[in-house]
């Protein structure tokens, strides 16, 4: 059990698409996606750029559309079909922005490695359609378990982190992450599991997570989009987190004080953090807008939204 354990989060963490090789992207182009199939050596994803004839508002179609792809590994690609020929796929249906999958029993009984490969192709592959956040993996109509025997639940494309250092070294978090409210004026709080890399400290995963967004609906981002860590550190109780200056291309649609306290209170639901200073390539002496960034903050709830 533990070697299967072991070979699941090896995979679950090293599924890097091919990132790590590309300097540059070509951006894709109207109804442009990528598919999803796995390398030779079965060991990560390999994508392939497929044009298709569906308009994003046909949302049915294009998921049909993308599925047949999905099956089909173009003839020119070096690459496999993410599921084995003996899982048969038996459609889909659509509740709001999920998007539920049905497989016959063959699909629960794939190795281990080569289920999560299957699952990180099929989210990859189909949350690229603008209305699909998540999708859902039925087998033989029973809900889909991982190695640990575990529900699955709802998965999406920021479920597959694309670095791995120690196939060893990983364990389970739960993070309680603040994003902003649909008005931008209050702080929702937003519950993340996620398995790290124990060489990454917590401090630093909670920033990488706030840097990618809320997966709830009705949330919005707090930190822009150019932004880029430079470091996250800690000093007697103090977080300093550096940002390069893309921090500073303020959010219109989000209050200063939501974004500040974002961070701010998501990092200090860590206990070893009191406070917390946000600093512009290593310099306090900047503004985030109308706040000054000169001193270290302590967490503030009053811009947590009442729950009705």
């Amino acid at each position: 059990m533990k070697k299967r354990l072991l070979l699941f989060l090896m995979i679950f963490f090293s599924i890097t698409l091919m990132a790590c090789k590309k300097k540059e992207v070509k951006p894709l182009a109207e109804n442009e996606y990528f598919i999803y199939y796995i390398n030779t050596a079965m060991d990560t994803l390999v994508e392939s750029r497929y044009t298709s004839t569906y308009q994003k508002d046909d949302v049915a179609a294009l998921v049909g559309d993308l599925i047949a792809q999905f099956l089909k590994v173009p003839d020119d690609l070096e690459a496999l079909g993410a599921l084995p020929d003996k899982v048969t796929y038996q459609g889909f249906n659509i509740d709001g922005n999920i998007l539920y999958l049905n497989f016959d029993t063959n699909y629960q009984n794939m190795d281990v490695s080569r289920e999560v490969l299957a699952r990180a192709a099929l989210a990859k592959t189909l949350t690229q359609i603008e209305s699909i956040e998540y999708i859902s993996i039925r087998s033989g109509d029973q809900p889909l378990v991982n190695a640990l025997g575990e529900n699955v639940g709802l998965i999406s494309s920021n479920n597959f982190i694309n670095s791995v250092s120690n196939i060893n070294s990983f364990e389970k978090a739960t993070l309680l992450l603040y994003f902003a409210d649909e008005s931008g004026t209050k702080l929702v709080t937003e519950s993340r599991d996620v398995f790290y890399d124990l060489n990454t400290s917590m401090e630093r995963l909670i920033v990488d997570e706030l840097m990618k967004g809320p997966s709830s609906t009705g949330l919005k981002a707090t930190i822009p989009s150019d932004t880029k860590v430079v470091s996250v550190t800690m000093n007697e109780g103090i977080c300093y987190v550096n940002f390069d200056e893309g921090f500073l291309n303020t959010l219109p649609d989000v209050q200063d004080s939501i974004t500040i306290y974002s961070i701010v209170d998501s990092l200090s639901e860590l206990p070893s953090i009191s406070r917390v200073q946000i600093l512009i390539n290593g310099k306090s002496d900047k503004k985030y807008n109308t706040i000054s960034l000169g001193i270290s903050v302590e967490r503030n709830l009053d811009y947590l939204k009442e729950e009705n």
